[in-house]
Parts: C-alpha cells; structure tokens; sequence
C-alpha cells in the first residue's frame, strides 16, 4: 500500500508535468500555424488596442504565449480555465459563448492582450507543470510579457494579494486600463485560497 501511494503522489507531482510538457509541444506547434490576426489601434501605445471580433478560439486551443523573466516560465496560453485546458497549461478566462459554461466564463467582453480591461490567467501551482508554481515571488515591478499573433506586450507587476475561492472580483474582466490578472491556489497543495497577482500594461509592440 505504501509503495502504491509513492506511486501515485510521484505521478500527481512528476508524471501530470510530462503530461503538460507533450501538450505544450503540441501547443507550440499549432500556435506557429496561425496566421497573424488583424487589430484596431487606439490614439496611443498604451491605450489600448482592439482584436479583431472574428477572433474566437475554441476551448483547448492556443492563444498566446506568457513570458515571466523573473521565474524563468515560458507557457502556451489555451483558450478556457476548465480542467481539461488547464491540464495542458495556463488557461485564458474566456466570454460565455459556444463550448464555455458558467462559472467558467464570464458574460462581459473578452478581453485580449493590449486591449483596455483585465486579461485574466489561471495556472496550476503544483501539478500539470505547476507554471504558476512561484507565483508568490513575483514583486512589484516585474515584468510579464505575453506574446500574441497580434503583437507583443509587456506588464508590470503592480501588487498581489490572497482571496477566497469565491472572491466575485477574481473573474471581473472589466477596467478602464489595459490589466493583467494571474490567479492560482493558495497555499501550495490546497484550494482553499487564491492568490492573485495583478500587473499594468507598460510597453506594447503591434
């Protein structure tokens, strides 16, 4: 019985990561297939851009890439924050359309990297690659960059906090900035948190 549980606390730790990693390869490759996606600029850099509406991924599909310096992760993005999406990477809150259901979606505007409002991650912080493993690190002024078939686009860490799971701000898209809002488990090995890490827009490149 012991050596059952070795087993299986070695494959929830180690072998859900080799899992994630295959996907990410895969994520990669499709990613690199799709062509470049049209946006509206606004009167300045950082006023935000607007995607064109066409843009509507399905759930599982890549969408962008996050860059995170500082801890040394480099992700493909998919579309969705259900458990089958997040077993492939971080996920991208979506618009309840099509293929999302509530809680897992939200009836505001999507919003994308560089457009005015919140872009709101979510990642596993010890299992399936654990990519917002060190979240908790990250400190004011640290940059995340997050790397889209539109543009590139740079954010700076501004704060964090911890919330409970069902803090109704957590899934709130909507801001007059262009935001960027990572969310996972808070502490490490329990759900019974959230810790949130916001960053501002500060540097884009369409």
């Amino acid at each position: 019985m012991g050596v059952g549980v070795l087993l299986f606390v070695a494959w929830t730790l180690w072998g859900t990561g080799i899992s994630t990693s295959m996907a990410q390869d895969d994520l990669e490759s499709e990613f690199e297939g799709i062509s470049p996606i049209e946006v509206t600029s606004r009167s300045g850099d950082l006023d935000g851009i607007e995607v064109n509406p066409s843009f509507k991924p399905r759930p599982g599909d890549p969408v962008f890439r996050i860059v995170i310096p500082k801890l040394d992760e480099r992700h493909m993005v998919v579309e969705g924050v259900g458990t089958e999406e997040l077993r492939k990477g971080p996920g991208h809150y979506p618009n309840c359309r099509r293929g999302f259901s509530k809680p897992l979606c939200t009836d505001e505007d999507e919003v994308w990297p560089g457009e005015v409002g919140r872009v709101i991650l979510s990642g596993h912080r010890t299992t399936y690659g654990a990519e917002f493993g060190a979240l908790d690190k990250l400190e004011e002024g640290d940059p995340i960059r997050l790397e889209t078939k539109w543009g590139d686009f740079t954010y700076e860490v501004t704060g964090s906090e911890i919330v409970l799971p069902n803090a109704r701000d957590i899934a709130t898209p909507t801001s007059k900035k262009p935001e960027l809002v990572l969310t996972t488990c808070h502490p490490r090995f329990s759900a019974e948190q959230r810790l949130i890490v916001s960053a501002e827009l500060t540097r884009s490149s369409t």
